[in-house]
């Protein structure tokens, strides 16, 4: 079991903490080797986004012997800035829970091993996983049949995978989604800043996202749509690619669980689907230049998701199953990526061009989506 730990470190106000930091808080953990190294000795590499930092450590090899712990080591910090979702937190989980689940998928085998679960003196939350030798997954990968492959079965293990994590209902997930969703409806302060970014979002705003999303959830419920433990954000950085995996391993690891809540599995095959059109953290455009998912490696996917999770389950699901699901999981993948650029732009006053591009984008499938199954004339 992990435990939160504290540690003798305190941030400076930046939260980009020093070499001495970083050796001290990895040292916590991975006791023989690492509290005698020097701290001028080592290579970091440090990367913040708007929710958390990390940080890429390596020490030299030594000289003589043989390395008893790991040369090099991962550190997530989690900041207390950035844009809180209000009408999501009863619902995601801790840190300390997140932790937990971190460290039993990587017992598992399936992720990167945990070390440790720390509180420094100025009040910020960590772990120390392992470095994994992978690189983040590419809109262009997944037509590569074998990662594809790999994908499919990764995504349905984590759905049903036991875990220590309290199994909540799904409603009321999008009781939650639903109402943020009215909030933001026909809000003006979107619209302008829309124009002020150039960008004309009128349309998506007065769209009434709520009440068609009650629709999806509701037809999903009848088609008997399967639960599991869903990642739901699963744009593609959130999948690694290992760069040398040994024989019969997988070749993908799924990382980031902070939104992780028991959920449609529909929601996370679909939107695996839908980010390939997107690359959230580009700085030159949010949609990306390469072909969407075709109707044919959609069921390529859903066949090997379906024979997985099966293996692991005892169902009897089919491909065709599965892929019926997707195809209402792409919609609720959508709204909740809407729901939470709006939220940012409401809270953050955001009208990044870039941004808002891809708002549209997503506005767009959601809108074809919907049409195409028939949902606006039921």
């Amino acid at each position: 079991m992990i435990e939160l730990t504290p540690v003798s470190v305190t941030l400076p106000d930046s939260k980009v903490p020093t070499k001495d930091m970083v050796r001290d808080i990895v040292a916590t953990f991975l006791t023989k080797d690492w509290p005698s190294v020097d701290p001028d000795s080592l290579t970091t590499s440090y990367h913040a986004t708007f929710s958390n930092g990390h940080c890429q450590v390596e020490r030299p090899k030594p000289i003589t012997g043989i390395p008893t712990e790991p040369l090099k080591v991962f550190i997530k910090f989690h900041k207390e800035t950035g844009v809180d979702i209000e009408v999501l937190k009863h619902l995601v989980p801790s840190k300390q829970e997140e932790a937990r689940l971190c460290y039993e998928y990587g017992r598992s085998g399936l992720g990167a091993k945990v070390y440790g679960f720390f509180k420094t003196r100025d009040g910020t939350l960590g772990r120390v996983d392992e470095f994994l030798d992978a690189r983040n997954m590419e809109p262009e990968d997944v037509e590569n049949a074998e990662i594809r492959a790999d994908v499919a079965r990764g995504l349905a293990i984590f759905h049903a995978m036991e875990t220590s994590l309290a199994k909540k209902a799904a409603e009321p997930f999008y009781e939650a989604v639903m109402r943020g969703l009215k909030k933001y409806y026909k809000m003006d302060k979107l619209k302008a800043l829309g124009k002020e970014g150039g960008v004309n979002v009128d349309n998506l705003v007065d769209f009434d996202f709520a009440t068609r999303l009650k629709k999806v959830v509701d037809k999903l419920k009848s088609l008997g749509g399967k639960v599991g433990w869903c990642i739901h954000d699963v744009q593609y950085m959130n999948v690694l690619v290992k760069n040398d995996p040994k024989q019969g391993e997988s070749k993908i690891v799924l990382i980031d669980f902070e939104f992780v809540m028991h959920n449609y599995r529909a929601f996370d095959i679909g939107g695996h689907f839908m980010q390939k059109m997107f690359k959230w953290f580009d700085e030159e455009s949010k949609i990306v230049n390469c072909r969407r998912y075709t109707e044919e490696e959609k069921e390529h996917f859903c066949e090997e998701y379906a024979r997985q999770w099966n293996k692991l389950t005892g169902d009897s699901d089919t491909g065709d199953h599965v892929f019926v699901e997707s195809e209402y999981g792409y919609m609720l993948a959508i709204t909740f990526d809407i729901h939470n650029m709006l939220c940012f732009m409401a809270e953050e006053d955001d009208k990044d061009p870039l941004n808002l591009l891809g708002l549209n984008k997503l506005f767009d499938e959601f809108v074809n989506q919907y049409a195409r199954l028939g949902l606006d004339v039921t």
